[in-house]
């Protein structure tokens, strides 16, 4: 019996930008679409993957070693894995997190959100304290950054 797969869209591996963060949402995704159309053979999954990824992808996970036998799931995912791990430079991190500045329409709570998500690569020993310091500098508030002040000192931020 023929069955239809549905529409997915293939991961980008030939833009590097973000390719870690980009891969586990793209995988994330992916193994929510398994849920949906409840795959559980590991044969099935590891094809759906190789199928899902596209071509650039299916390339580099060709160069992988270790990546399994045909109904070795697990392994083709953590090859895939450590594949599009990024090699951490937690100084460089840092650097872009101190550079972002709210954008001109953005909220507050949009500010805080992306800065929480780049404050996860920076390794900081008090994460609350270096996102509540930023959103300090970094806020675009016109002139009334007392009142940003008193919004990070509550500890919604």
């Amino acid at each position: 019996m023929a069955t239809s797969l549905p529409e997915f869209a293939s991961f980008d591996a030939e833009n590097r930008e973000n390719i870690e963060i980009r891969w586990q949402r793209w995988f994330m995704r992916f193994e929510n679409l398994l849920i949906a159309l409840d795959i559980k053979d590991k044969k099935r999954k590891r094809a759906l993957l190789l199928y899902y990824i596209g071509e650039s992808t299916l390339n580099i996970f060709e160069t992988l070693p270790e990546t399994g036998t045909e109904d070795d799931y697990d392994e083709a995912c953590q090859a895939l894995n450590e594949h599009f791990k990024p090699r951490k430079n937690t100084s460089f991190e840092i650097f872009k997190f101190r550079k972002t500045n709210q954008l001109v329409d953005e909220t507050l709570d949009q500010y805080h959100v992306r800065l929480a998500q780049k404050a996860k690569y920076c390794e900081f020993s008090n994460l609350d304290t270096e996102i509540k310091a930023q959103i300090e500098l970094g806020t675009n508030s016109n002139g009334d950054i007392d009142a940003t002040v008193r919004l990070c000192s509550v500890g919604d931020y």
